[in-house]
């Protein structure tokens, strides 16, 4: 039975994450996929697997180039395209994103794993339940990025260290460590999983004879898995400082006066609105697990990373929902150990003895905390049925302008514009460059910024020749496409 119920809450991971996996692709794809996608496609192009880029690690860029090679071979066996320049970027799109969600039920299945070990089969499908429909691991599942990746991966750290804390063997601390090593190498804050192993040995290990033993091989593992999917760390020492360097001082610049603090917004992003209770109930699980002695020590390290990582976010200024991803499947065991905790307290009543109400009471439980969550997924997703800003301004550009048409391109504008034949001078913002720089070098600019305010210069360089509002029926950024071909016929 329990088999049974594992596999239905994987096909419903899987129905979650697949459902309009392709939306937005090809000019209105996730605002950093291309950061990702591009560099992969860059090793494809070139040969050199080294990224030079190091705001983060290399894995999930590596990964997603070995699935575009295969990905390209195949489609030339089936004759889709004759050489890379005519490799589809709807294919890549569909290859990656599919792997991505494949990910996302791969760590659902991790999950019901790290519940089981850490406390019993029940709070791992309970556990499990949970994360297959939780929309913010739905929502960035959907997307070629290195947040669920990372996810997965420091999800499989914990679980190998709750397992190394119960076999007591120095190859399962280093399989431990070796999970923490790839979790780094997927996005750098990864590798903050390595202080759930160090809590484990110290609670542990600090009487075992092979003590020492346990806590190299874990370091060693760690290390040497790192620098195996992150190479150009060690090859390329002075890029990798100097990428480390810039990522994290941008996420230590201040915060933006008059925003909430980021503990706040991350408490926001983990709840739900019909679900206000879940991170509260969430703590109640922690204080649980602490409480028995069976689950004691292997709960603190779980709980010594949870807070560990949780200050980081919250004591950065960048603020974004998807970096909490790895606090999700922890909150869902403890949220899990606290329901299933509350539906054996009722039980004990004498009203509810009867062997008919813990299995009336436990499915009540799993009703009330994914009810909301399979609402608001389902919301998501179906959103995704609406037009995009983005997409509306690509197809009126291939629609009333020729091939090789010359456009300066915002970084939150249409995506692959090059793919449809256009000359893109990609920008992060418009606002980088004076007017009189674009003024001989594009025929069109397309500005998706909300606030039009500085780009009154930018406006009047021409004729407004498309504005595509954002609407509730229409998603995306504003997009105005200013054409300058009169000021470049002057000239």
């Amino acid at each position: 039975m329990r088999r049974i119920a594992l596999v239905v809450i994987l096909a419903a991971a899987a129905t979650a994450r697949l459902w309009f996996l392709t939306a937005g692709v090809p000019h209105a794809v996730g605002i950093d996929e291309p950061q990702v996608v591009d560099r992969a496609l860059r090793i494809l192009r070139t040969g050199d697997w080294n990224p030079h880029l190091f705001d983060f690690p290399t894995l999930v860029i590596y990964f997603n180039a070995v699935l575009a090679i295969v990905r390209f071979l195949w489609g030339a066996l089936q004759g889709e395209w004759r050489s890379l320049d005519g490799f589809s970027i709807d294919a890549i799109y569909s290859t990656l994103r599919f792997a991505a969600a494949v990910i996302g039920v791969v760590t659902v299945w991790i999950t019901y794993r790290l519940g089981t070990e850490l406390v019993s089969r029940e709070v791992g499908l309970f556990s499990a339940a949970q994360l297959a429909v939780r929309p913010l691991h739905v929502r960035e599942s959907h997307f070629v990025l290195t947040d669920v990746p990372m996810t997965a991966l420091t999800t499989l750290a914990i679980w190998m260290t709750v397992r190394a804390m119960r076999l007591g063997s120095v190859r399962a601390y280093a399989w431990a460590g070796a999970a923490c090593g790839f979790a780094a190498a997927a996005k750098y804050n990864g590798g903050l999983a390595i202080i759930a192993v160090v809590a484990a040995w110290v609670l542990h290990e600090r009487r075992a004879a092979d003590r020492g033993m346990k806590l190299l091989a874990a370091v060693s593992a760690a290390a040497g898995a790192f620098l195996i999917c992150a190479p150009y760390t060690i090859l390329d020492i002075p890029a990798f400082l100097d990428g480390f360097a810039a990522q994290f001082a941008r996420f230590a610049s201040p915060a933006a006066p008059g925003t909430d603090p980021g503990w706040l917004v991350y408490v926001k992003e983990l709840s739900l609105p019909w679900l206000r209770f879940w991170v509260p109930l969430g703590v109640a699980g922690i204080a649980l697990l602490l409480w028995r002695p069976k689950t004691r020590l292997p709960a603190l390290a779980v709980a010594l990373f949870a807070l560990a990582y949780f200050y980081v976010l919250s004591t950065h200024s960048v603020v974004s929902g998807r970096y909490a991803l790895p606090l999700v499947p922890l909150l869902c065991v403890f949220t899990s150990v606290a329901a299933l905790a509350i539906v054996q307290a009722f039980t004990r009543l004498s009203a509810l003895k009867r062997p008919v109400w813990p299995p009336v009471l436990t499915g009540a439980a799993v009703a009330l905390l994914t009810w909301a969550a399979i609402v608001d997924t389902i919301g998501w997703i179906e959103g995704l049925k609406r037009p995009d800003t983005r997409t509306i301004a690509a197809d009126w550009l291939k629609a009333n302008t020729p091939k090789g048409t010359r456009v300066a391109v915002e970084n939150s504008g249409p995506t692959y514009l090059d793919s449809a034949g256009f000359k893109v001078a990609g920008v992060e913002l418009l606002l980088d460059h004076p007017i009189d720089f674009y003024r001989s070098r594009v025929d069109y600019l397309v500005i998706s910024a909300a606030d039009l305010s500085r780009y009154s210069d930018y406006i009047a360089a021409g004729s407004v020749v498309l504005q595509v509002p954002t609407t509730l029926q229409r998603w995306g950024p504003p997009i105005q496409v200013v054409s300058l071909r009169p000021l470049n016929a002057a000239q």
